[in-house]
């Protein structure tokens, strides 16, 4: 019997999706042909779509570390969805891949698990609304909170300002946290050296 002719397999770009959800690191980056910026996601276009209305809500299924997590939320097609890169901060690292765990990493993954998972919230958005890994930049605000969960990072020395043009509406508001942070040695202001190293 002659051979079935081989049957094209699904893109590249689908199995290292795949794999990635699989594996529980959602920001893997999805680079076109050429090496440039992956573009966003059509789960992403969604979520701005769906999330940048007044009033509109997500919840958060789960965190991935310290200021990333992964929200579900409906639009007129149904639910979906996607990841979001936390809007003006930066934790240190304590899942990637390829970078060792910094100091204070996992105790800020903690932090944002505890304080996120499971929560109703509303999303803050600037001028640029996706990354090059195609995630969802957003300040989340939990319902009924006042502060975002960027503001409560920075103001518990959880993490530190990350402003990145052409964003920066939240600068203004971190950068004071911050400072309070650094000055009352809270969280890694108090554990690192200069806030991502040990001083072990």
């Amino acid at each position: 019997m002659p051979a079935a002719p081989d049957r094209p397999g699904p893109p590249v770009a689908v199995l290292v999706a795949v794999a990635a959800v699989a594996g529980g690191w959602l920001s893997v980056r999805l680079s076109p042909p050429g090496g440039g910026p992956a573009s966003p996601a059509a789960p992403t276009r969604r979520a701005v779509a769906a999330l940048a209305s007044p009033g509109a809500r997500a919840r958060v299924v789960r965190t991935v570390d310290g200021d990333t997590a992964l929200l579900r939320f409906r639009d007129a097609r149904g639910a979906a969805t996607v990841t979001v890169r936390y809007l003006g901060v930066d934790t240190p690292e304590s899942v990637h891949p390829r970078k060792p765990v910094e100091c204070f990493g996992p105790a800020a993954a903690r932090a944002n698990r505890r304080w996120a998972t499971g929560r109703l919230v509303t999303l803050v958005l600037d001028r640029e609304r996706t990354d090059p890994y195609g995630r969802l930049l957003a300040a989340l605000r939990p319902v009924g909170a006042r502060a975002t969960l960027s503001a409560r990072l920075v103001a518990t020395g959880h993490a530190r300002v990350l402003t990145i043009p052409p964003n920066g509406r939240l600068a203004p508001t971190l950068r004071r946290l911050e400072q309070a942070a650094r000055q009352a040695r809270r969280g890694m202001w108090r554990a690192c050296r200069d806030g991502l190293r040990s001083d072990g």
